[in-house]
């Protein structure tokens, strides 16, 4: 075989190579078996909307309970939909109501006295006023703080409420704190977070009553 010969064997053998390699750019389209496809790119997607999603994750309105460490615990409770103070008067009614009976199992129980009302007088600017009402004498010492604890954080566990001004009769009630000191502002989940553990509950030596005197507050 000459030289030029050969040359020409070597560049055919080239081009044959390379077409066996190379990506197929004409022809017709093919189906794809749905099977053969990755990452579910067959599956319709779903078509855009413009109205806004639910919020994720929204809390659960509760109840607060008093453990037999003397803290106090939320049990879910589900309210019925409407106006948020309707809301709210069903929340603190279940509140009033006392433990389920699977909650007294838990061995759970309130610092509310039994024919303890709570009524919702007002809610504007996400401050309610809840009037306490019961001819049962009012809790003191650390009862007082449990009984105002359990109302405050049952109210603010309903989106929209962050405050509680507490009243009897129509007029105002100084609140005591979780610190044992007395308010006359409306008072907020912070102010009874401690009570959420039996180690933070704080311990005074008197007994103050609902309707005492205020202390003033730092």
């Amino acid at each position: 075989m000459t030289a030029r010969r050969a040359g020409s064997a070597a560049l055919l053998l080239v081009t044959l190579a390379a077409a066996g390699c190379g990506v197929p750019t004409g022809g017709s389209p093919t189906t794809i078996a749905a099977s053969d496809v990755p990452y579910d790119l067959a599956s319709p997607s779903a078509p855009a909307s413009g109205a806004p999603s639910a919020p994720a994750g929204e809390e659960q309105p509760a109840v607060y309970l008093v453990t037999e460490a003397g803290a106090l615990v939320p049990r879910g409770r589900s309210v019925a939909a409407g106006p948020l103070a309707d809301r709210l008067t069903d929340l603190l009614e279940d509140l009033a109501g006392g433990p389920s009976p699977a909650e007294l199992t838990e061995r759970l129980s309130t610092a509310l006295r039994p024919d303890s009302t709570l009524s919702v007088t007002d809610l504007a600017d996400g401050t309610a006023t809840v009037d306490l009402g019961g001819s049962a004498e009012a809790p003191s010492g650390r009862e007082s703080r449990r009984t105002v604890g359990q109302i405050v954080l049952t109210a603010t566990s309903l989106p929209g409420v962050q405050a509680v001004q507490l009243t009897r009769a129509g007029e105002p009630v100084d609140a005591p704190l979780a610190s044992g000191e007395l308010t006359s502002r409306p008072v907020t989940e912070q102010d009874y977070l401690p009570l959420l553990t039996p180690e933070a509950t704080p311990v005074t030596p008197e007994a103050v009553p609902l309707d005492a005197e205020p202390t003033p507050t730092s």
